[in-house]
C-alpha cells in the first residue's frame, strides 16, 4: 500500500519540474520589422524564414517554397522553447505568433522547413535588451 501512495507523489514532483514549452499555428500577418541584430533577428533556410522581435515576444514565419511542407520558427532557450508553425503554404505570406518568453536570456532562433526533419538554420538572439 505504501508504494501506491508514493508513486503519485513522485509523479507530482516530476510534473512540477517540467520545462515550459509553447507551440501554435501562426495567424496571418504582415512582414516583421526589419532585422537589426539588436532587438529583431531573422534567419532563413531553404523553404522557411523566421524572425523574432524581443519587444512583444513575437515570432514570424514565412513558408518560402511551394513544396507541400509547412514551415516553423522556433526559439530555443535554456530549459524553454516556443514554436510557431506556418501551414498555410508558400503563397500565403507571413504568419505571426505572440508568445511570452523569459526576458534577458540568450537563445537561438531556428527557421525550419518540414518541421523536425527538413532544412534548418539558426541564429543567436537575446530575448530582451539590457540597458
Amino acid at each position: 500500500m505504501r508504494a501506491l501512495v508514493m508513486v503519485p507523489a513522485v509523479l507530482l514532483t516530476l510534473a512540477g519540474t517540467a520545462t515550459a514549452a509553447s507551440a501554435g499555428n501562426g495567424t496571418p500577418s504582415g512582414a516583421p520589422p526589419a532585422a537589426n541584430g539588436y532587438s529583431v533577428w531573422c534567419v532563413s533556410t531553404t523553404g522557411a524564414r523566421a524572425c523574432f522581435a524581443s519587444y512583444g515576444d513575437k515570432v514570424w514565419v514565412d513558408d518560402t517554397k511551394a513544396n507541400g511542407q509547412s514551415a516553423a520558427g522556433t526559439i530555443v532557450g535554456k530549459n524553454w522553447n516556443r514554436q510557431c508553425f506556418n501551414d498555410r503554404g508558400a503563397d500565403a505570406g507571413w504568419v505571426m505568433c505572440d508568445f511570452d518568453v523569459p526576458e534577458y536570456q540568450d537563445a537561438e532562433l531556428w527557421a525550419v522547413n518540414n518541421p523536425f526533419i527538413g532544412s534548418q538554420a539558426y541564429t543567436d538572439i537575446n530575448t530582451g535588451n539590457i540597458i
